[in-house]
């Protein structure tokens, strides 16, 4: 424990008595607070003050002022040191020669303890480190030594008073004084542009920032860069790691930042989902490249004033600050959860028009600035889209990549990393896993915080697999992430058998087919698509057919609706359709599209210029897609043409004939027919799969023993729902 040190404080003291000389001498107004005087009263005792003052004022002038009528004003030697200052200062008469007995004191303080000899005190080496890290000018940094020494534990005061409340004006021309400056000067430096305001050295209300308060007064150790930015020393993944996008993107990000060498701006722009990876990425590219990387601030807090220091213009200022202490040619900087920042004020985003659901943005013409004028390397990331930034500033970004939710490979890696990291090798098998990346479809972050977790459960061998399960699972619902394996798992009585298919082969042919399609290496001249159309009326098994197929193959299924890949704006949709395809194929997934009627409707029929180019565009995705695509529709026969020719195979999923629905009552239901019920069975129309699964589910909430006869009678009762509907009335749809 270290011992006891005074801290001496002769430059603080030095300082506010130079800016209270400035003050007094170019102040002739009234002053109601007694504070103002409070620095010159540790220069002498209460004693010594008040021999003083009948040293430097006649007799007569004391009575004068002792006599005074109004009682705040009156001179009475029994009140504080500070108060008496202010009732002599307030008899106009006797306000000169009181400041040049205040003159003569501080002159006196100064020649015993000179500024110049006082420069190693910590205060004022604090005071050169602030000017340095923030390139302030002589002005701005006596600007904010002024409003630090008038905090409300500081040795300067202002004159005004409770009766007289403080304004930006006044408060201006209190600084002036301090600093024998213009008044204009000061009110430049205290505008919400100027770099006090943007590096939140100055709070709305023109007080100090906690923060730099406490770094001043040395209650905080660390470096104040330290509140813009830190270096970052964490053990970051190997490049190796990123395997197909460290080569893909590797050798360019290198050759372009290590190209500039620090003498012109470079700016790359890591986007797309959150928890992909962007960061750590980031991380590993700087110690790839052997360079600094630094992170710049986004979480300090000022509690004093209970101001967050996250807002753009900060952020802003601090990579500016940043810049300017490393070295370019041997720094990175990571400007991490940018999102702000880069939306700027009159950026996009989809409902930019509307006003509804922005962020506070950041200012466009200051982010067009730095993207042009720093010249230390920076990756800027965010999880908004590209829409949503301004063109202005893409166009500025020397290259970008897009992130896409992690795939099971990426997430095994993730899993396999972690475990290593936390050496859990004895507890999580590598079956262990690939079932959980399979399963759970999580970032990164949430990989991590469950094996964190787990450690601290210090499991044993035989329930780790139960546990992971049991961490996980809340996770998931908490964000939102549904199971991959029950979200495409096809039901446990499924089966091909008693499907009503009219298509060009079987089933269990065609299954095998997509199975030597994905096995066979890609490219060749003319090498066939693998695009499947399945239309039908509702609940006659298309979507259950495609489960089936993911789970026959052991490959994951990307589901989407047709809906799903329809924006609102000209363009959106087309670049929903593109990435839509370009996610299946970097999993190596199934794309599987349902009710895509909407989307890919006949071209003839288009009324609107949009509605023909998202069709081209699903035309030319389905011509180059190297994977599987399977399109499910109720409606094929509105299909556009060009769209029907892209299917490899058509299947029609048509009602049941009779032998499926004995086959499907008996399996659904586990009782047999008799020969009169499987005669009323025969007689009831339009009956797909769905409609057993649903007589099944409403029988058995009912309770008790449930009879053929009820069965039968909930089917008729499906089967009525449909005759005035359009599926039925469409009859068999065929091609």
């Amino acid at each position: 424990m270290r011992r006891y040190t005074e801290t001496k404080n002769y430059w603080k003291t030095g300082k506010a008595l130079e800016y209270f000389a400035n003050f007094i001498r170019r102040h002739n107004g009234p002053v109601f607070d007694c504070d103002a005087f409070a620095v010159v009263e540790e220069l002498l005792s209460p004693e010594e003050l008040i021999r003083l003052i009948k040293e430097t004022f006649p007799e007569k002038t004391i009575t004068r002022m002792q006599n005074a009528s109004r009682r705040p004003n009156r001179l009475d030697f029994d009140d504080d040191p500070r108060e008496i200052i202010r009732e002599i200062w307030s008899a106009e008469f006797a306000r000169a020669r009181l400041k040049k007995m205040l003159f003569g004191l501080i002159d006196r303080h100064m020649e015993q303890h000179p500024l110049e000899k006082c420069s190693n005190e910590p205060f004022a080496r604090r005071s050169v480190e602030l000017q340095e890290t923030l390139s302030l000018t002589a002005l701005e940094t006596n600007v904010l030594m002024v409003i630090s020494l008038t905090c409300s534990d500081g040795p300067l005061a202002s004159p005004e008073s409770a009766h007289s409340p403080s304004s930006p004006q006044s408060r201006a021309t209190f600084i002036a004084k301090c600093l024998d400056c213009d008044v204009s000067e000061v009110l430049a430096l205290l505008d919400e542009n100027s770099k006090l305001r943007r590096y939140h050295c100055l709070n709305d209300e023109f007080g100090i920032n906690g923060s730099l308060l406490g770094f001043l007064n040395g209650v905080r150790n660390e470096p104040l860069s330290s509140s813009y930015f830190r270096i970052s020393r964490e053990e970051v993944l190997p490049w190796e790691f990123y395997g197909s996008l460290a080569q893909k993107h590797g050798g360019i990000l290198k050759r372009i930042i290590d190209g500039a060498n620090g003498k012109s701006p470079v700016n790359i722009l890591l986007y797309g989902a959150p928890g992909t990876g962007k960061t750590s990425f980031a991380r590993t590219l700087a110690a790839e490249l052997k360079r600094k990387c630094c992170i710049i601030a986004q979480d300090t807090h000022d509690h004093r004033s209970n101001e967050a220091t996250s807002a753009p213009s900060f952020r802003f200022g601090a990579l500016q600050i940043c810049s300017s202490q490393v070295d370019p040619a041997k720094s990175l900087i990571i400007v991490d959860e940018a999102d702000e920042m880069l939306r700027g004020s009159s950026g996009g985003g989809p409902f930019a028009l509307f006003g509804a659901g922005r962020a506070p943005a950041g200012d466009k013409g200051m982010l067009n600035a730095l993207l042009d004028h720093v010249t230390t390397p920076t990756i800027w990331i965010t999880n908004s889209s590209a829409d949503e930034l301004d063109e202005s500033s893409r166009r500025r970004f020397d290259y970008s990549i897009r992130f896409e939710a992690l795939d099971a490979e990426q997430r095994l890696s993730i899993w396999r990393n972690n475990v290593e990291k936390m050496k859990l090798g004895s507890l999580v098998s590598e079956e262990m896993m690939r079932k959980f990346a399979k399963r759970y479809p999580v970032s990164a972050g949430g990989i991590t915080l469950v094996l964190q977790n787990l450690v601290k459960l210090i499991p044993a061998p035989g329930e780790v697999e139960e546990l992971v399960e049991t961490l996980m699972k809340p996770h998931c619902e908490l964000l939102g992430v549904e199971n991959a394996d029950e979200a495409m798992r096809p039901a446990e009585d499924y089966s091909l058998e008693g499907l009503n298919i009219d298509g060009s082969l079987p089933l269990p042919r065609l299954i095998e087919a997509v199975r030597r399609f994905r096995e066979e290496p890609s490219g060749g001249i003319d090498r066939p698509r693998m695009n499947i159309l399945l239309s039908g009326a509702p609940g006659t098994g298309k979507t259950e057919f495609v489960k089936y197929l993911g789970a026959q193959l052991g490959v994951k299924v990307v589901v989407l609706m047709g809906s799903d890949l329809l924006s609102m704006f000209v363009g959106g949709t087309e670049k929903l359709i593109r990435r839509a395809f370009e996610q299946a194929e970097a999993e190596r997934a199934i794309l599987f599209l349902d009710e895509i009627d909407g989307l890919v409707q006949s071209r003839s029929r288009a009324q609107r210029s949009w509605e023909v180019t998202q069709v081209n565009e699903l035309l030319h995705r389905m011509e180059n897609f190297t994977g599987v695509m399977v399109g499910a529709t109720n409606f094929a026969a509105n299909l556009d043409a060009a769209i029907l020719r892209r299917f490899t195979f058509k299947l029609e999923f048509d009602y049941l004939d009779d032998a499926g629905k004995k086959l499907f009552f008996e399996r659904m239901f586990g009782t047999p027919l008799t020969d009169a019920e499987a005669a009323l069975l025969a007689g009831i129309p339009n009956l797909a799969p769905g409609d057993f699964r649903t007589v099944r589910q409403g029988l058995f909430y009912l309770g008790g023993d449930v009879t053929n006869a009820e069965r039968l009678e909930g089917l008729r009762r499906e089967s009525a729902a449909k005759q005035a509907n359009r599926f039925a009335a469409k009859g068999k749809m065929g091609f």
